[in-house]
C-alpha cells in the first residue's frame, strides 16, 4: 500500500543552450530593481560570469559582483557577502556558480529578512520569514541546489557542516543553459557528475522516498550512465551537456522531496573538518556505501544496475545488485575520481569524529539498512 507523501514543487525552470541571454528578464520578473550577483573566483576566471552581466546590463539592471564563495561556503562568507547586500541596498539575488555560491546566495537572502546569526535555522523549517527572491544560473551539473530548499552552510568553529532546510529557500527561477558547462575543468566536471549520481542514487533508494521522487531520480541515473562518459571526454558535447544539467536538476528535485542518507551524512563532516570538495566526498564513499546497503533493497539495486544500462537478464536479485555496485566502481575508474578518502586529505586519526557527527546529523536514518556508529566508522575505513 502507499504511504502518503508531499512533494514540493516551485521553481520555475527554464532550459534552454543560451538561456542565460534570459537573466535580465527574469530578474525583472521576480521584481529585481538591484542585484546582488554571487559568484567565485572559477566563474569569474572562465569568463562565465561576463555571460550574466551583460543581459543585466542589456536590461539596465543595477548589480553589485560579490565573487568571493569559497567551496563548501562558510558562515563568515555569508555574513561578508550579506553586508554588502545591505550596504548596496540589493532586492534581490542572482548566483551563478555551482552548489557554493547558490547556497551561499540561498544564505544571504535568508540574512537580509531574518535576525542573524545564520546558524539558528540549522535544521527543517526555522526561517520565519521569506528570504530575498533568487534566480540560481547552475554552472555545474551535479549539486541540483537550483531547485532546492536547502541550503549547506560550513560552521568553522565547529568544523560542521549546517543544513538549513525549508521550502521558503527554493530559488523563484532556475536557468539552466547547458553552454555554461563547457569551461569545467575535468576533475569538477568528474566530480559533480557522481554528486549527481549520489543524489539520484539515495532519492532512490531512501526508505522516505515517494513515487515521483523514485522516477525522477531513476532516469536520472539512466541519463547519467549514458552521458557521463561521453561529456566527460569532450565536454564541448552541447547534447551530453544538456543530459547532465537535467540529470543534475531532476536528481535535485528528487532528493529534495526524496532525502538522502549514509553517503552524504559521511560526506558533510569530510567537508567540515578537511575542506574536501562535497562531490569529491560523495564519489568516494558512494560504491562503499551502495554495498553496505544493497541488501536492505536489492530489487532497487537491482533497478539501478539496468538503468546504468547492465543486462541482469536471467540473474537473481542479488547477483543483480552486486552489478550497481560494480557500475558505479566502473565509473569512478573511467572518469578518474580519487580511489580513496587518504588521496584526498582526510586523516584516519579524525574518524571517530566524523562518525559522531555523521550520526548526530541524523542524515543517515533514511539509509534502507540501519546503521550505526560502528557501520559508520567501518564505512570511513573501507573508503579510506
Amino acid at each position: 500500500m502507499l504511504r502518503a507523501f508531499q512533494f514540493t514543487l516551485f521553481t520555475r525552470l527554464h532550459f534552454r543552450p543560451g538561456g542565460i541571454q534570459r537573466l535580465g528578464e527574469e530578474v525583472k520578473n521576480i521584481g529585481g530593481r538591484k542585484i546582488l550577483l554571487v559568484t567565485d573566483k572559477g566563474v569569474k576566471g572562465s569568463g562565465l560570469l561576463e555571460r550574466a552581466v551583460k543581459p543585466l546590463e542589456k536590461e539596465k539592471i543595477p548589480y553589485v559582483i560579490f565573487d568571493e564563495v569559497e567551496p563548501n561556503p562558510s558562515v563568515e562568507t555569508v555574513e561578508k557577502g550579506f553586508e554588502l547586500l545591505k550596504g548596496e541596498g540589493c532586492d534581490s539575488l542572482v548566483a551563478v556558480g555551482g552548489g557554493s555560491p547558490i547556497d551561499a546566495a540561498k544564505g544571504m537572502g535568508v540574512l537580509a529578512t531574518n535576525p542573524d546569526p545564520l546558524i539558528k535555522y540549522e535544521g527543517a523549517n526555522k526561517i520565519p520569514n521569506a528570504p530575498l527572491p533568487l534566480v540560481a544560473v547552475p554552472t555545474t551539473a551535479g549539486t541540483g541546489s537550483e531547485v532546492t530548499g536547502a541550503a549547506v552552510i560550513t560552521d568553522k568553529s565547529r568544523k560542521y557542516k549546517c543544513s538549513i532546510r525549508s521550502p521558503l529557500l527554493l530559488p523563484r527561477v532556475a536557468l539552466l543553459d547547458p553552454e555554461l558547462l563547457c569551461t569545467l575543468p575535468p576533475a569538477v566536471l568528474a566530480s559533480t557528475s557522481m554528486d549527481a549520481l549520489t543524489h539520484a542514487y539515495e532519492a532512490f533508494v531512501s526508505s522516505v522516498t515517494n513515487p515521483v521522487s523514485q522516477a525522477l531520480a531513476y532516469d536520472s541515473i539512466r541519463l547519467i550512465g549514458l552521458n557521463v562518459r561521453r561529456f566527460y571526454a569532450n565536454p564541448d558535447d552541447l547534447e551530453a551537456a544538456g543530459f547532465m544539467m537535467l540529470a543534475s536538476t531532476m536528481a535535485g528535485t528528487a532528493f529534495f522531496n526524496g532525502r538522502v542518507g549514509v553517503v552524504h551524512a559521511m560526506a558533510h563532516p569530510l567537508g567540515g573538518f578537511f575542506n574536501i570538495p562535497h562531490g569529491v566526498a560523495n564519489a568516494i564513499l558512494l560504491p562503499h556505501c551502495m554495498d553496505f546497503s544493497r541488501m536492505g533493497v536489492p530489487e532497487k539495486f537491482a533497478r539501478i544496475a539496468e538503468a546504468l544500462g547492465e543486462d541482469i537478464r536471467g540473474m537473481s536479485v542479488d547477483h543483480a545488485s552486486r552489478k550497481a555496485v560494480e557500475a558505479v566502481r566502473e565509473m569512478m575508474a573511467d572518469i578518474r575520481i580519487p580511489a580513496g578518502l587518504r588521496e584526498v586529505g582526510a586523516k584516519r586519526e579524525a574518524f571517530e569524529a566524523l562518525a559522531k557527527d555523521a550520526v548526530e546529523s541524523g542524515i543517515h536514518l533514511t539509509t534502507p539498512r540501519k546503521t550505526t556508529y560502528d557501520d559508520i566508522m567501518a564505512l570511513y575505513e573501507a573508503a579510506y
